[in-house]
Parts: structure tokens; sequence; C-alpha cells
């Protein structure tokens, strides 16, 4: 009998409460390894029950394998195989091939249609048999609900559910934990102008993640483990396969053009353990279960947040006797595309396609966040005035209003010699691991630096200036973060010295405030184990004297944040016609109690004093610029 785990149980309860409600086409969305499988083949068994027909769409032959094999073990009859080189069956439940189906156009009765995988579910083929069956039920299953190209899936599903997250399933202990490797650019490959790259171009990006590199990583921290490595292409895949032979380890490649039983034989001798090393081309992404593979390589660059959350994902699987999983990651992946356990925001809305993915652009006429389709891209030159010499612009049409966007290329540009455009690669990275504790998108900055201009070309006073103007530009970061900035900096061996002047820095910035307000203002969003380090800069004197701060205003706030007073507050805010206004009754009242009385207003005046107090604390703020400087 099939039990299913708390979150499993919420899941198909909610997709019955959705069909119930009258909503047709479900999305549900679940971390890979979370058991999405298992969830929609509990769904499906429930139909078969009252002999209603299923269909499960998959595009893969691990993917329709694999659903098969369990929809058989939760349902107690062998579904039927739709796909070439199966024979058919009259089978309740049928799992079939989206290009079978697409060529023969001959779909089986079914009143529910389940679509594995389903971010590729704004295909045409996916779209026209969604078509086909215009009365049955939908469910989708993907664990990243998100088209790359900046549209959403609303226009092929009515509602998505989404559930727990990887962060927790990690916790729960339902996946496992993982340390990440991390790589840190310094040499370049050229982009080329006028045009997109070809496919020999991106053969030789490949010689950005050589596979001797590989390999060196592999023994530097793949503990000789099982391992799943990701290629640039197929070539490339190959000559790491064979680099990892020669050195006496079981490797073997698979690709697209592997035959069937081939690749079912690699397979299987890899998850046998007769192979310790398996090495593929966009191959392995979806649809693959070894739970005890311990190690993921990345060695190809990519900008989808579904193809990076996919090829980590191969070895978040639990497996008795594995404590963690290690992914090492030879690209710059890992701080563009977040890692894992992050937050990430799921929705329908075209608006989820991530604006730091690199090659997103932003519509300056609708604002519309998109990734322009490499094919519609036209590029052409422009003179840079102020640098004297020829920039590559690239042009594209918006994939929401329709109108031209310009751009020039960002990411990780430098302009060398004849002002050629390159982008970094991993060959003679500095290797390091990134705690749990560190959050990607906040080194951004700092890892911009280092692979740019703080290579050995800057002073130490200027690493560390650079330094404090990342924390002051970046509040909530925390100890561990720090820590992480200086080494990257090349400042590890002085960092006890720079921490002190951090911390003496940010002290004698809440020396010069006035009250505590102020302190609160600059100190509520830093982190506890920062806080803790700069308290312990103050002398006793100093203590006593801004607990005495403290005290008051907490007590004094006990008496502003009473519901009277707040509707006073607010009556008053609403009542201001000009800014002047606002400045006396901010000389008056608590501040504090106006920002709360403030998220009471609504419409145009609530947005009137919002941009009033932000006024406030920028002219607060100058002032003890002006008075002191951001860091004395």
């Amino acid at each position: 009998m099939l039990v299913l785990r708390d979150y499993q149980e919420e899941l198909v309860s909610k997709t019955l409460g959705a069909w119930s409600g009258g909503t047709r086409k479900v999305l549900l969305q679940l971390s890979t390894g979370g058991g999405k499988t298992v969830i929609f083949a509990a769904i499906a068994s429930q139909f078969a029950r009252h002999q209603e027909g299923v269909l499960v769409i998959a595009h893969r032959e691990e993917l329709i394998l694999q659903a098969a094999s369990k929809l058989e073990s939760v349902t107690s009859q062998a579904p039927g195989i739709i796909k070439a080189g199966y024979k058919p069956t009259d089978s309740l439940i049928q799992v079939g091939s989206i290009q079978t189906l697409a060529r023969r156009k001959n779909y089986p009765g079914a009143g529910l249609v389940i679509i594995d995988e389903a971010h590729h579910a704004s295909a045409n083929s996916y779209r026209k048999l969604i078509e086909a069956y215009p009365n049955a039920l939908i469910l989708g299953v993907t664990a990243t609900p998100r088209r790359e190209d900046g549209y959403g899936l609303r226009d092929v599903f009515d509602e998505l559910i989404c559930s727990i997250s990887t962060k927790e399933l990690i916790a729960f202990g339902y996946l496992t934990d993982y340390r990440l490797i991390a790589g840190f650019k310094y040499s370049k490959h050229k982009v080329p102008k006028k045009r997109d790259f070809t496919k020999k171009e991106l053969s030789e990006v490949a010689q950005d993640y050589k596979p001797e590199e590989v390999l060196k990583q592999w023994n530097n921290f793949g503990d000789n483990k099982k391992t799943i490595i990701f290629a640039v292409d197929v070539a490339h895949s190959k000559s790491i396969t064979t680099r990892f032979c020669m050195n006496s380890i079981a490797c073997e490649h698979i690709d697209g053009e592997t035959p069937q039983d081939e690749r079912k034989e690699i397979l299987d001798r890899f998850r046998k353990g007769a192979t310790q090393v398996i090495s593929n081309c966009a191959i392995l992404t979806e649809g693959f279960d070894c739970p005890d593979s311990e190690v993921v390589i990345i060695a190809r660059p990519t900008t989808s947040v579904t193809l990076w959350l996919q090829m980590i994902g191969r070895v978040l699987r639990p497996y008795p006797g594995k404590t963690h999983a290690v992914i090492i990651d030879m690209t710059d992946n890992w701080y563009r595309l977040g890692r894992p356990c992050d937050h990430r925001e799921w929705s329908l809305e075209p608006v989820t396609c991530d604006p730091d993915t690199m090659g997103a652009r932003c519509c300056s006429s609708c604002h519309h966040v998109f990734k322009p389709m490499p094919a519609l891209i036209r590029t052409f030159e422009i003179f840079n005035t102020k640098q004297c010499e020829f920039v590559t612009t690239y042009e594209a049409d918006c994939a929401n209003c329709g109108k031209p966007l310009r751009w020039v290329l960002e990411e990780g540009r430098v302009v060398e010699g004849g002002g050629t455009p390159m982008i970094a690669s991993c060959e003679g990275a500095e290797w390091l691991e990134v705690p749990a504790s560190v959050r990607p998108a906040v080194l951004r900055p700092i890892v911009e630096n280092k692979k740019r201009k703080y290579r050995g070309n800057k002073t130490y006073t200027e690493k560390v200036q650079a330094i404090k103007y990342w924390i002051e530009e970046n509040i909530d970061v925390n100890l561990d973060e720090i820590k992480y900035a200086l080494t990257l900096m090349d400042l590890k061996a002085s960092q006890p010295f720079v921490l002190s002047n951090v911390f003496a820095s940010i002290a004698n910035k809440i020396r010069t405030s006035s009250d505590w307000d102020d302190v609160v203002q600059y100190m509520s969003s830093r982190s506890d184990d920062l806080k803790k380090a700069v308290w312990e800069k103050f002398s006793i004197e100093e203590k006593q004297k801004l607990t005495r701060w403290k005290n008051r205003y907490t007590e004094e706030l006990a008496v502003w944040g009473s519901e009277e007073n707040l509707r006073v507050i607010q009556k008053d805010l609403e009542a201001c016609e000009k800014f002047e206004m606002f400045e006396e009754l901010w000389q008056i009242y608590n501040k504090t109690a106006i920002r709360d009385a403030s998220k009471r207003i609504t419409g145009e005046k609530g947005a009137d004093v919002q941009r009033w107090i932000s006024r406030m604390d920028y002219l607060r703020e100058l002032n003890s610029i002006n008075k002191n400087g951001v860091f004395s």
C-alpha cells in the first residue's frame, strides 16, 4: 500500500480541491527528489479505480519507463507505452512519448492527462495535445515552473500549486545536505561580433573547462565517489571521459545519439557501481535517478535556472551512508543562479524571468523582463565616443510589447587591447568552498571585482574601502559573508585587522546617532553576529548610554504604538498637503510610530507619505555623512 508523506498528501488534496472548484489545468511544483512521480501516480490510481482513462506524457524514454514502473507499483496494473518499439496495449493507463503522439496524432481516450516535466508544456506539440482533450482534467508536474524566454505558463495552466522547499526537504531528511565547491574565473573567451555563437564556437567554450581541470578538481573534492559530469557538448564529454579513463578511473560517456540498448547498459553499469563516473551532454538532466551518486561536476555554463537546478538535483537524493552531496561548479552558475536551497518565488506570470540571469533584458517601453531567443537577436556596431572604440550592439523585439530593445554586452565583459569584448572562463581558477551561510547573490559585486579590477592591481587600502562600501550597500550581510569576501579580495591574512576596522566604522556611525531611532534604522537589518561584534567596540559608558536610549525608546514606543495614538498620527499624516507639513510632524511624533501609522494609508496619499519618509531618511543620512563621513 502506498503511503504518502504529509506534504505529498497535501499536494494531492490541493489538486483534487482545485479540480472540484472548477479549475481544469493545474500545475504542481515540487523540488527534484520530492516525489512528483509518486504524487501523480497516487492521483492516477484514483481515476483508474473509477475506470477513467489516464494518459501520462513525457519527452524522454527514461521518464516514460520511470513513470510506467511507478504507476504499475501503485495501481497494480501495467500501463501501456506509446512509443516506437513498444507494442500497444488496451490498458486504462497509458504512458506516451510526446514526440510519438505528435507524430501519430492518435490520442487514446483519457479523463486525466498528466504532463511530466511540465516546464516544457509551452511547446507546440504539448499545446496541440491539450487541445485534443478539451474535457479532460490536466495535471502538470515540474520542479521548475519557468519559461526561460520571459513568458510564463499562464497560457497553458490555470493554477500553480507550490509545495515544500528544497531547504525544508533537506531539513526533514528527504533530500541530502550538500557542499558547494565553486571556481572564480581569470582567463577569457572571445565573444563573436556582428552575429551569435555558431556551433563551432560553442564547442570552443569547452576549452574553458579542460578535461584535465575537471579531473583535477574531481581528485581534489570528489573523494573518489560516484560522480555525474555535465559537459558543454558531445565532444567535450567524450574528452572528459577519455581523460578519466587514462587515469584508470572507470568512466563512460552518454549522449542523445547513444543507441537505446547501449544507453541502458551504460546506465545499469553506473547504477551497479561498475562505472564510477558518467559524463553526459544534455541527457541526464531529467528523469535519471541514482540516489547513491554523491558528486556532480558542472563543467558547462548555463543561464537557465531550470537546467541548473535539474543538474545539481541529480545528487541530492538521500541514500544509506550518504552524509552529503558534493556540487563542483566549474562555471559561475552558482552565484548567478543561486544555490539549490535558496528561496525562489514561482509563478505562472511572465514576470518570472530572472532579471539576474545572464542574457535577460528589461524592455524600456513596457518593463517586461525576457531572454531574447538567439535566432531573433540582431547585431551591429556602434562607436563609443567616451571609450573611443567600436562596441557590438545587440537588438531584439520585446517578447511582450514587440518594441525593439538594444543593449551592449555586460555580463562578464571586459575590454582589452583593441576593444574586443570578452567573457571570463574558469581556466586557472581559484577554488573555494561556498559555506551554506554565504549567499551567492550578495557576493556578486565582490566576485565581479575579483574577476576584473581587483586582481593584484589595487592597493590594500582600496580593497578595504571596497569591502566597506559593499557592506554599506548590503546591510544584511552576515559575518561569514564578510569573511568570505575578504578571502576573495586576498585580504584573508589581515582579516582580524580589517574586521576590526569594519566594526569600528559601524560603531562610529552609531556614535553620531542622535537617538535610538537612528540606531534602529541603521542596524535593524544587520545580522545578529555583526551586531554582536559591533557592540563589543563600545566602552562600558557607551553601552550604558545606548541601553538607556533603548529602554526609553521601548517605553515611549509602548505609548506611541497604542491603537488610539496610531489613529491620531494616521489622521495627521493624511492631512499633510506638502513635505513641510510632514516635516513638522516628523519632529513631534515618535518616528517608528509614524512609520507604523503610514502603513495604514493607501492610495496616492500613502505613496506621498512613503516618499516623504524616504526623503527624511535620506536627509538624515546626508547630514551624517557631511558631518562625519560614511566611515570615520
